[in-house]
């Protein structure tokens, strides 16, 4: 997400990586282009046993060691899982947000 010039907020999509990866553009100074980046999200949607739901120690990493993206108004990566939505701290701590549900507003999902 990034502040446009009027100040409003903008969600520009990166490029679709392979199965398990994200492919993050060149990001100079925590911007996108000229406008600064405020957060970063990603899905954790697989819900099966045998995949992660929480951020992975990859995903902390990339947030925390990440230099471009340690200016100060950004506030972290959100990885939305199918029950959860967990913020990554410039710090590499992790919160929970709260249920995915409720935060996007999302109709009942059926198990």
């Amino acid at each position: 997400m990034v502040r446009l010039s009027d100040g409003s907020l903008f969600v520009i999509g990166w490029p679709r990586g392979l199965q398990n990866e994200i492919m993050v553009p060149a990001h100079r100074g925590g911007r996108s282009g000229n406008l600064p980046i405020l957060a970063t999200f990603h899905t954790h949607p697989n819900s099966g046993p045998e995949f992660r739901q929480e951020p992975s120690l990859t995903d902390i990493r990339a947030v925390r060691d990440d230099p471009d993206l340690s200016h100060p108004e950004y506030e972290g990566e959100y990885v939305i899982s199918r029950s959860l939505t967990y913020r990554i701290l410039r710090t590499g701590d992790v919160i929970v947000v709260g249920e995915t549900q409720e935060i996007l507003k999302l109709p009942e999902l059926e198990a």
